[in-house]
């Protein structure tokens, strides 16, 4: 790809997000009011849900014209398909977020808890319809991306795991956010190690506008303003698994498979807060950026007592 594409789909993708963003917020949290999207957070307080469809929306828009730039200016079709792939795949992601957002059953909690209600109550609670949904998505896209049954398998598990992985870490204010950012500096890493920079920049084209996104969500996110949601915290999941699937080697691949499907395994029967909270450099990246209970009650003492 030319230079100077490059460095135009580089200005886009990271120019857009940060003009959409601040009329985007107004909008979308506007309509969540309205719909009454709040839910009680870990500490019991009522904050407003599903805030990672302003992410997902700027994200979205953004990556529409980027793609829409590459086929103007002729660019090859694999890097087309890709950003397709992509955007349809994000977006599918967070509506099955969305409707468990949407959604009042929040009693079943983990893969044991969702079927257990099946067997028991012969009922689909919203979390098994997304677990379908996601499930579906992921094999449909597998099946356009990988070119061997063992790629398709491998890509397969990735996109379907990845987006319940960033979910599961999506219990305290910007938690979720700065697994994404790890997932994906992790994979921007060996992409550089195994492809060359020019490869991983094409590769990361329609993931940037996404990053961007989340770096102006997280304030609003771990200053305990809104939630992510399943939305949002679906939607950067996948992203973080499209990554590794496009761009880095298999056994990169088939490597976090196996550590997304160890925690998979080991949040049926372990808290994460919990052993993030008895590590102490685990606790303090937790806490990093986030608005402490103190400074919570001081502001909210600010805003109301002074009246």
């Amino acid at each position: 790809m030319e230079t100077k594409i490059m460095m135009l789909l580089m200005l886009v993708a990271v120019v857009f997000p940060l003009v959409l963003d601040r009329r985007l917020h107004k909008i979308g949290t506007q309509k969540l009011k309205a719909l009454g999207m709040n839910r009680f957070n870990y500490d019991g307080e009522s904050v407003l849900t599903a805030g990672g469809l302003i992410l997902v929306c700027s994200s979205a828009i953004t990556g529409i014209i980027l793609i829409g730039i590459l086929l103007l200016r002729g660019v090859n079709s694999e890097l087309v398909r890709h950003g397709f792939l992509f955007v349809t795949g994000m977006i599918t992601m967070a509506f099955w977020g969305w409707r468990d957002d949407c959604t009042s059953d929040r009693e079943a909690k983990g893969f044991r808890g969702h079927f257990g209600v099946l067997w028991r109550e012969r009922r689909m609670t919203s979390g098994m319809w997304k677990l379908i949904g996601g499930t579906s998505t992921a094999f449909c896209l597998s099946l356009s991306l990988s070119n061997s049954l063992w790629a398709g398998i491998v890509s397969f598990g990735l996109l379907a795991l990845s987006p319940n992985i960033v979910n599961l870490f999506d219990l305290r204010p910007g938690r979720a956010i700065k697994v994404f950012w790890c997932l994906t500096v992790l994979a921007g890493a060996f992409g550089l190690w195994t492809s060359g920079a020019s490869a991983a920049m094409a590769n990361w084209i329609f993931w940037l506008p996404v990053f961007v996104a989340s770096m102006l969500m997280f304030s609003h996110d771990a200053g305990g303003k809104i939630m992510l949601g399943d939305t949002g915290s679906n939607a950067l999941g996948f992203a973080a698994g499209f990554s590794f699937v496009i761009g880095t080697p298999i056994y990169v691949q088939a490597s976090m498979l196996v550590l997304f499907l160890c925690l998979q395994v080991a949040a049926e029967f372990c808290s994460f807060s919990r052993v993030i909270e008895q590590v102490g450099w685990l606790r303090r990246l937790d806490q990093w950026g986030r608005v402490t209970e103190a400074e919570h009650k001081k502001n909210q003492t600010g805003s109301s007592g002074l009246v």
